[in-house]
């Protein structure tokens, strides 16, 4: 079978190394002069990579470690997580059970009240389903009282998803609290998070290897232009990607390639400008009104290079609404400077409503904007620490996952004969990661194995 995959992040990679270990014909078109999608690195000088957006691996993301392992990439670095929250004016450690005690921005009926709920709430095994019908507000003022929701869990929602914090389904923030963080043994006194070491290229590196050496073909800065009802794949040409992200904007290069099946791995906005107009008529009903009711909001990142040690905590949530950001993940607390020379990251991360007026800052102006609120968290820090820095914003960064969502995902079939879908909207009830980018892919490959005729 041939097969196009549109989009060279996590997902199609391991989609198309999937199917070309068995002998399909795969291609794979990529907008981006580089692999790993939302995943991908940069190089930040002297050879040194890193990711564009923070990430990590925990001990429960099992698809994305077998995949590793699988490839023989070499060794995992798994250090225990150093999280505080920055809160009426002080960033206080927030990793384990007794630094819930020591939490004083609550009252200590509501400390224990709050962590008796959560680990309730890890160990009661109620499926999914039991939490998809009522908002994470409604059950946290419910089970835990209104001081957690206006003191932490509110400040985060909020941070995290806007004017939408009040909607977000309950069905989130379990999977958050029990999928994600299964602690048990030592790990209940210390949490671990993992990071690939040197850092994830040679994953996507890998991939694109195998593909290849199976005789499929990888190639970025490559886009896909159109889409047709007959799968057909019109090719954009060459530095497409300086004109956004909207297909319709790229200039067609060449014939298209016919194919027994498509993979687009790309968001649902982007998916449905890639589609001619036979082929938009052609899904299955309803389709389109699943694409178009779920809502994302930007990634907005800022990574800074200091030539000093920001803070002591690997990441620091802020729960403070006064500050313009709603994180700070500084990378070498968690991955030693020494594997970078000596150098330090800093990445200050925002998820912002689409349109919004800080989307359109620069670099060096969003520093600016953001100086005073650095200087809250650390009234030493002063611009002239930063030695470089770099900005990324990514659409459709988070899916918002609200009450109902479950009937909003689009399956991965779309209604047009041998075309499938993939992407983070499809990613529930856990939260999109690399992992579940890992168990995507592999899921899509099983859906375009089936589709081979017997």
């Amino acid at each position: 079978m041939r097969i196009g995959i549109v989009g060279a992040g996590v997902a199609g990679l391991v989609a198309a190394y999937r199917l070309s270990q068995e002998g399909h014909e795969v291609d794979v078109y990529e907008r981006w002069p580089g692999l790993g999608g939302q995943g991908a690195t940069l190089d930040v000088g002297d050879g040194v990579l890193l990711e564009r957006y923070y990430h990590h691996w925990f001990t429960s993301d099992r698809h994305i470690v077998d995949l590793w392992n699988e490839l023989e990439l070499g060794p995992i670095e798994w250090q225990p997580s150093s999280m505080a929250f920055f809160v009426d004016g002080k960033s206080r450690a927030f990793t384990t059970p007794l630094d819930l005690l020591k939490f004083s921005p609550l009252p200590l009926l509501d400390r224990i009240k709050m962590g008796l709920t959560v680990l309730r709430l890890q160990r009661a095994g109620k499926p999914v389903e039991a939490y998809e019908h009522e908002t994470a507000h409604e059950w946290i003022v419910r089970e835990m009282g209104e001081r957690p929701w206006t003191k932490i869990w509110g400040p985060l929602l909020r941070a995290k998803f806007g004017s939408r914090a009040q909607d977000i389904s309950m069905a989130w923030l379990w999977g958050k609290l029990t999928m994600r963080r299964r602690l048990e043994g030592k790990e209940a006194r210390k949490e671990l998070l993992g990071y690939p070491m040197p850092n994830f290229e040679p994953l996507y590196v890998a991939l694109r290897d195998r593909i290849e050496a199976n005789g499929g073909r990888v190639m970025i800065d490559r886009p896909a232009a159109r889409i047709s009802k007959d799968l057909v794949i019109t090719p954009g040409a060459p530095q497409s990607f300086r004109r956004g992200l909207d297909p319709r904007e790229f200039e067609p290069e060449g014939e298209g390639e016919r194919y027994d099946s498509i993979l687009a791995t790309v968001p649902n906005d982007v998916f449905l400008e890639l589609l001619d107009d036979d082929a938009r008529e052609a899904l299955a009903p309803g389709y389109t009104d699943k694409l178009q009711s779920i809502e994302y909001h930007t990634a907005f990142v800022l990574l800074l290079e200091l030539d000093r040690q920001f803070s002591p905590f690997y990441w620091t949530n802020v729960a403070d609404p006064s500050l313009p950001f709603i994180g700070l993940i500084e990378h070498t607390n968690f991955i030693s400077p020494a594997h970078y020379g000596g150098r330090r990251f800093l990445y200050v991360s925002n998820y912002l409503e689409p349109h919004e007026e800080l989307l359109t800052l620069g670099p060096d102006e969003l520093l600016s904007h953001y100086e005073a609120g650095l200087r809250k968290v650390n009234p030493a820090f002063s611009k002239e620490w930063v030695k470089n820095r770099w900005l990324f914003r990514e659409p459709a960064g988070q899916p918002i996952v609200t009450v109902g969502y479950p009937e909003r995902i689009p399956p991965l079939e779309t209604g047009v004969p041998g075309l499938l879908l993939a992407n983070t909207t499809q990613i529930y009830p856990e939260d999109r990661g690399t992992n579940y980018a890992v168990r995507l892919g592999e899921d899509a490959a099983r859906r375009l194995r089936a589709l081979t005729p017997a």
